[in-house]
């Protein structure tokens, strides 16, 4: 029955999508003014393997591409600061290859940099030299103070486990990635910067004893003491409000102050971010205020990561988005669609569907999911607007 369900529902979904589109004449479609496409650092690793990508991206029409050059605290760039990744050569540096091959192509690459995300993986770095080895005590700890740098990463996960992270609240967190951005910004000439992993990984982090150090010092409470139930009743709520604030300005200020170093007198470069589609759920779950570093100019556009299957939960999103933000503010928004999870004319189907409401930017995750097999963008790309709608 449940199946038969979902059928039904894709199929009324699809039919309304279609009277929609007879309703909406093609003319009537916005025309799509950045059309952009996400490649993983999987991709990156040699010169061949960026020439695939990014030749495609310009054959395809695509205008912007994120290319991952830090990825679980490791870099595909010349850094002073960051390890390369091992599978890159020494003497190649994969950001300056693509930096000089995507403006040949007249093609705007901005930088992908995972942010407080460090690891992955099941087993350890090897080089010594990674955060993870070198700077255990800025990683992040859930609700119990378990520290992320203290888990068997051998042993299996609950599947809402993302990997180690950084603490945004440990004081000396922002300011070292701060300088990882910057280094980049002073020494590639790069269009932009793309924040990934902006966020702490779930509601339940954020008690780094180092940052809660920090609330203490301003609040005179530790953040322990909400759960301990020892704070006065008429005080309670404003320091579980101020708790929350703390942890979503520890994410803002980072957004902030990589702005700031990006729009200083003499540069160019754009900032975005990929963030949580819905909202509210981005505010109180991740920390991350995405709808506020759009209303305040501390960034110049958003891709929220509209990653969902099925149409209707795509399409909320979308007016989840269209009830809180005004036409200006909606101008910075690019909306992030997945080819990992669905099939090619579901994504189409959701481009178009942006599109009908008015979005000027559509970004593709990812060039990395078909690339051995570039015919299944086929449709992707005639949604797009290249080339049947143009």
């Amino acid at each position: 029955m449940n199946q038969i369900n979902r059928i039904m529902n894709r199929a009324i979904i699809y039919s309304a999508l279609f009277f929609l589109l007879l309703q909406f004449s093609f003319a009537q479609l916005s025309d799509l003014d950045t059309r952009c496409l996400w490649i993983v650092r999987d991709s990156m690793y040699n010169e061949k393997m960026i020439n695939s990508a990014l030749v495609y991206a310009y054959q395809s029409g695509y205008n912007i591409v994120f290319i991952q050059v830090r990825g679980r605290g490791y870099s595909f760039y010349n850094s002073d600061i960051v390890p390369k990744h091992p599978k890159v050569e020494s003497e190649f540096d994969p950001l300056g290859y693509a930096v000089t091959l995507g403006h040949a192509l007249g093609i705007e690459v901005h930088v992908w940099v995972n942010s407080y995300i460090l690891w992955s993986s099941k087993t350890e770095p090897k080089d010594t030299k990674h955060l993870y080895h070198t700077h255990k005590e800025w990683t992040e700890a859930d609700r119990n103070l378990k520290m992320d740098s203290s888990i068997k990463l051998s042993e299996p996960h609950s599947p809402q486990w993302e990997g180690i992270y950084l603490s945004p609240i440990h004081p000396e967190v922002n300011p070292y990635l701060t300088s990882v951005f910057s280094e980049i910004i002073n020494n590639y000439d790069i269009d932009g910067i793309h924040l990934d992993y902006i966020r702490f990984q779930d509601q339940i982090y954020g008690w780094n004893r180092n940052g809660m150090r920090e609330f203490e010092k301003i609040y005179d409470y530790s953040p322990r003491d909400i759960t301990r139930g020892i704070i006065k009743p008429e005080l309670k709520d404003s320091i579980e409000i101020a708790w929350i604030k703390f942890r979503q300005d520890a994410v803002t200020e980072l957004v902030r102050n990589v702005y700031s170093e990006m729009h200083k007198p003499g540069t160019n470069i754009k900032l975005s971010a990929a963030v949580k589609p819905n909202i509210v759920d981005a505010k109180y779950r991740w920390y991350q205020e995405w709808d506020k570093w759009v209303q305040e100019g501390i960034i110049d556009f958003v891709v929220p990561m509209n990653y969902f299957k099925e149409i209707r939960d795509f399409n909320n999103s979308v007016q989840i988005m269209k009830s809180n933000l005004v036409q200006e503010e909606l101008d910075m928004v690019v909306i992030g669609i997945s080819t990992h999870n669905q099939d090619a004319q579901s994504a189409a189907d959701k481009i178009l569907l942006a599109r009908l409401n008015g979005f000027r930017g559509v970004s593709i995750f990812s060039w990395d999911a078909h690339k051995n097999n570039l015919d299944w963008f086929d449709p992707i790309n005639d949604a797009l607007g290249h080339p049947t709608f143009e």
